[in-house]
This record gives C-alpha cells, structure tokens and sequence, in this order.
C-alpha cells in the first residue's frame, strides 16, 4: 500500500491526539496509519520518538504558516485578529488538538523524546516574540507587549484545553470570538 507521507503524518497526529505519547501503541499508530508495523518502521526505522519529531516539525510549519506568515504585511491590530484566525483554522475550531501541547505534557517524564524539549520550548518563545514585536507596533511598550502576547497565547491554549476537556469545539469558538472582541477594543 502505498501512502502520501502528508496523510501518514496526518493519520498518526491523530493518534497521538487521541492516545498521547505514551498510550499510542505502534500497534495503534499502525493501525491508525493503515500499515503495518514493518511499513511502520520503513518509513520511520526511529519508532514512536522519530514519528513524534517528525510531527512536531509539521506542526510547526503548519501553524507558522497558518497563523505567522499570513500576518506579515497587515497592520498590527488586523494581524492580531488574523493570528487568532489562523491559529483556529490549525486546531480546526478546536475540534483538533496542537500536538506541541500533547507533546510538551509529556516530555518531561519521557527521555526518548526529551530533545524535543528545547524545540517546542525554543518555537514558543520564537512565537511569543513575534506577537510581543506586534504589539509593539500597536503601541504597547515592551515589558506590556510581553505580557500581552504571553497572554494571547494562554488565551488560545486554555480555551483550547477546555474546549477538549469538556468536548465541545464550541467553547474554543466562543473564546476566539471574545479574544478577538477584546482585539478589536483594544484596537479602538
């Protein structure tokens, strides 16, 4: 059987938003790919640390270019609300989940993705920075725009987090929308 790697690593985020780190089996991330472990393995010879490196890079990408290079050109209040849109549009309205957040909860407790540690801790902080620079440009000053982007971010992520908690992607739209409404106050 022949497989996209764009759908492989599509069908394995899956799995590991479903099960987490340590509940996905590379019987589940098998079954979840529709191949088997010998397949598995052929396309990722590192296991499960491998898989999970390899999906925090897409993730990366998928949400820098969803939700930061949109916001290139755009005047700082209109790029704040475009960055929330593209951060819902990558957790699909907080019906998904960032595998970056499933990841990170459990990279202390596991050596074998333990250097990944410092490449989502290194993303963050990177992210964090550049909606500090935004706000700087809506004329925050830089200790408030620090503040303001750490807490945008906590915003996304805690809205996210209940929406999943209680399973209901209403809840993350419903928080996009009061975020964004804040935005828009802020702005005028």
């Amino acid at each position: 059987m022949s497989i996209r790697k764009s759908d492989l690593t599509e069908r394995l985020k899956e799995v590991f938003i479903l099960r987490g780190y340590d509940g996905a089996t590379l019987v589940h991330l098998a079954q979840g790919a529709g191949l088997s472990k010998a397949s598995l393995y052929h396309h990722y010879p590192g296991g499960k640390p491998e898989m999970a490196a390899a999906l925090v890079r897409h993730a990366i990408t998928d949400l820098h270019s969803r939700a930061f290079q949109p916001i290139a050109e755009l005047d700082p209040h209109k790029a704040l609300i475009a960055f929330t849109n593209g951060f819902a549009e990558y957790v699909r309205g907080g019906a998904s989940d960032c595998i970056l957040s499933i990841f990170g909860r459990h990279l202390t407790a596991h050596e074998e993705i333990g250097p990944l540690q410092a490449e989502i801790a290194a993303q963050f902080i990177d992210w964090q920075a550049r909606l500090a620079h935004i706000y700087k440009a809506a004329g925050f000053k830089s200790k408030p725009a620090d503040r303001a982007a750490s807490q945008l971010l906590s915003q996304l992520y805690g809205a996210l987090l209940q929406a999943k908690m209680h399973n209901s992607p209403k809840i993350f739209r419903r928080a996009i929308k009061q975020v964004q409404r804040d935005l828009a106050a802020r702005a005028g």
